[in-house]
């Protein structure tokens, strides 16, 4: 048995209406056919449908039978083509991210936020991990989109590197907020907070600080450069941290200036090789890479 949605169709909208004159009008058929395609189906299903007098079509218990089923199929089919509309716009999927902690915090929960307003069928899944681990997920499929430490030496990984300026931080009532730019020289007797001694801003601060012959030393270290700027916020220091968490206004107390001589931390947003994005995530990745263009080079 080959039934055609058609036939479906046909079927339950006399059955809707009443009447085959009723019916055409509604699918914009003549009614010859309408009663054509009812004797075909008819034929499919090898029993009558609807008692035949004098052009009337009366339904038969057969029919009611039917009829439910034949109404459930046309909203499967409907919400088939539905879903594939929202599909083909981007509006149904799942993005996975994997980003280190600067982005995970400062940058992607209002981005997130943002998008799935604007794709509410969408599901997005965020993993905070290391650089090593995001780069093996993105690498073997398991995530779509990674922000990690740049630079990136996989071949099975593609990179677009986002360049972000460091800022100082401090309190708003230190003596360094009445500067307009830090130097390695304003750091002296500060309590300094760094991330850790493996993290690339605090290798470059050492060298720019060992190059103007200013020694420094870091007896408190956070992890996250949000962390680091909590401690700030719920203390006293300085800290040289990312654009992103640094210039963020978060009415915490802590007020940001410019490191000179300039200090980068660079990141870097990955994808893998070969691998197309679903159109959720290439709106994501779009949406990821113009939000960072705000805060550095892309």
């Amino acid at each position: 048995m080959h039934l055609k949605l058609r036939h479906i169709e046909v079927f339950h909208a006399v059955m809707e209406e009443g009447s085959v004159t009723k019916a055409a009008q509604r699918l914009n058929l003549s009614q010859p056919a309408i009663s054509t395609a009812l004797t075909k189906l008819e034929e499919m299903l090898g029993f009558a449908l609807f008692y035949r007098s004098k052009g009337h079509f009366t339904p038969r218990p057969e029919a009611f039978l039917l009829n439910e089923d034949a109404e459930l199929s046309l909203m499967a089919v409907e919400q088939f083509a539905n879903r594939a509309r929202l599909i083909g716009r981007g509006g149904v999927g799942l993005v996975r991210i994997g980003a280190i902690g600067a982005p995970a915090f400062a940058l992607l929960p209002e981005l997130i936020s943002a998008f799935v307003t604007d794709h509410p069928l969408v599901e997005v899944d965020l993993q905070v991990r290391s650089s090593t681990q995001i780069s093996y997920l993105v690498a073997n499929g398991q995530l779509d989109i990674g922000l990690i430490e740049a630079p990136v030496a996989a071949a099975s990984i593609a990179a677009t590197e986002i360049v972000l300026p460091c800022v100082c931080i401090m309190r708003e009532d230190s003596d360094l907020a009445s500067k307009h730019a830090v130097t390695p020289q304003d750091l002296v007797g500060q309590r300094l907070i760094g991330i850790q001694n493996v993290n690339q801003v605090d290798r470059q601060l050492r060298e720019v600080c060992s190059a103007a012959g200013v020694e420094i030393e870091m007896t408190v270290r956070g992890f996250f450069f949000a962390v680091v700027r909590r401690m700030i916020s719920a203390g006293d220091g300085v800290a040289l941290v990312d654009a992103l968490n640094g210039m963020q206004a978060l009415n915490d107390g802590v007020v940001w200036r410019s490191f000179e001589p300039r200090i980068d931390y660079r990141i870097a947003m990955i994808t893998k090789v070969g691998a197309e994005l679903s159109k959720p995530a290439k709106d994501f990745s779009g949406r990821l890479l113009e939000a960072l263009a705000r805060f550095g080079r892309v």
